[in-house]
Parts: structure tokens; C-alpha cells; sequence
């Protein structure tokens, strides 16, 4: 009933033309129900790499959902990174950031990039829990589809990535998701696709994390997404590149009760 594609980390300004090629290609294919984008369609935020976001956005005639990364803000400009780091993101996104409503999903979203943060590393992700609480809201007003969350952060860093990430209130926010109707998250960040099942002791959600469609790989070639709910299960398949075609890997098949054999990561 519904199919999603997934994508994140574009950047424009460093993306993959050959993947960008072969990515259109097999969407014509697919043929699904709506895009999440999950942050970082720039590399520095800089308004020609917006602007070629958003043409390449346009050609997509399906809904979309789009959430900012850390790259989204403006990277040379310290003052509007401080005062107003989404300010150009927004004017060409806005409206993309309601949430996607389908015959049987609904997909919502949440800033987790900040332009600063007193730490050293401000493009780790911080959670703002009166945002997630607003979107678990809007999600609890759709009662009888399956609740997405989508933003740039993993909430947890993914036990398989190369990169670890630190979010701020993340431990937080992920006892808050599987607590709530959601049952995914849908995040970017590592640069690597990853599908795992988050258990808080009698609660849980999926944790889909998408790859890249830049030349800035970590250990997996580019890649996207496709999450399929249209039977009783959900079936997440991960497309990697091969030469200049996308090569679809085996899928996760996910029941209601996560009790298929997939990577379980113990929170608590």
C-alpha cells in the first residue's frame, strides 16, 4: 500500500553524478508513494548547492519530507551559522517539512542539527524532546498507519557503523520513541545503511539509517533505501551502486513484533 524511498547525505557541492544518474533511474522503476529525506542535501550550505538541491528535488512529482543536517547550515559564515543557521534551508524547504500523509504511513520530522553548540564537534545532533514530543502528537492523531520519524541523527549510534555518533538527549528521546506509536526512525549521518531493531526493555522501533549519495564514502558504496509497507510485514531494502546501476541486497523483512532475526541493539 505504501513504498518510501529513503536518501540521505546528498551534498550537493561534493555529490556522485554517476549516483545521482543511476538514482533517478531506478525510481522511475520503483515507482514508490513518497522521498524522506534525511538531512544534508549540501555540502556547505551555500546557496547554489540549495538551489541545485531543489531543482533536483522538483523532479520528483511525489510528496516529500525533508529534514536539515549539520551540512545545511551556512559553513563559511560564522554569524548566520550562530544566529539564523537555517534561514536559507527553510526558504527552500519549508514546504517539504509538513508531515507526508499515505493510505496506510504517515512520515514526520524534527530538526536534530544545530548551527552551534558548546561543544567541540557541533555537527553531532541534538534532540529537542518538546519537538519530539510534538511530532509523537501528530503521529498519535493517525491511529491505524505506521508512524515514521524521520531527522538526520540516529538517536543511538548504529552498532555497525564506522563513524560513532553522540546525540544529545538521545538515550532520552529513543525511550520516548519506542514508548511511543512510532515504530521507525528514519536517519542519515553515517553515511552508511543500516537496520536495526532498538529494545527498551518491553519497548522497541526500528532504527533505519540511509547511506550516501556523495563521493564521501565510509566503508559502503552510495546508496538509498526503499521501505515497503504494503503487506502485513515492512520489508526495508538497501540499493548499493555497482558501475552505474543500483544493485538491490537481500531485504530486512520486519514483522509487527520484531521477531525476525535482525541486529537487536540493547538500550537500556
Amino acid at each position: 500500500m505504501s513504498k518510501i524511498i529513503q536518501v540521505a547525505d546528498i551534498h550537493f557541492g561534493t555529490e556522485n553524478p554517476r549516483a545521482i544518474a543511476a538514482f533517478e533511474a531506478t525510481l522511475d522503476a520503483l515507482e514508490p508513494d513518497a522521498i524522506a529525506v534525511c538531512g544534508d542535501l549540501t555540502q556547505r550550505g551555500k546557496r547554489e548547492e540549495f538551489e541545485a538541491a531543489r531543482e533536483w528535488l522538483d523532479t520528483f512529482s511525489i510528496p516529500k519530507l525533508v529534514v536539515a543536517g549539520n551540512h545545511d547550515t551556512p559553513l563559511l559564515n560564522l554569524y548566520e551559522r550562530v544566529v539564523s543557521p537555517f534561514d536559507r534551508h527553510d526558504r527552500f524547504f519549508d514546504e517539504f517539512s509538513e508531515p507526508v500523509h499515505l493510505d496506510n504511513a504517515v512520515l514526520t520530522g524534527i530538526n536534530t542539527a544545530r548551527g552551534w553548540q558548546t561543544r567541540k564537534n557541533w555537527a553531532e545532533g541534538s534532540v529537542n524532546l518538546d519537538d519530539l514530543d510534538g511530532a509523537i502528537s501528530a503521529g498519535d492523531e493517525t491511529p491505524g498507519k505506521t508512524a515514521f520519524l524521520i531527522c538526520h541523527h540516529p538517536f543511538l549510534s548504529p552498532p555497525d557503523a564506522p563513524m560513532r555518533t553522540s546525540t544529545r538527549r538521545g538515550r532520552r528521546a529513543s525511550r520516548r520513541l519506542a514508548k511511543s506509536g512510532f515504530r521507525y526512525l528514519l536517519t542519515g549521518h553515517v553515511h552508511v545503511p543500516s537496520v536495526t531493531v532498538v529494545d527498551h526493555e518491553d519497548d522497541a522501533y526500528i532504527a533505519v539509517s540511509a547511506g550516501t549519495l556523495s563521493t564521501r564514502l565510509r566503508a559502503n558504496p552510495a546508496s538509498f533505501n526503499l521501505i515497503d509497507i504494503s503487506g502485513e510485514n515492512c520489508a526495508v531494502t538497501i540499493f548499493n551502486l555497482h558501475g552505474d546501476r543500483f544493485v538491490p541486497l537481500k531485504p530486512h523483512v520486519l514483522t509487527p513484533d520484531f521477531e525476525m532475526k535482525e541486529t537487536h541493539l540493547s538500550a537500556d
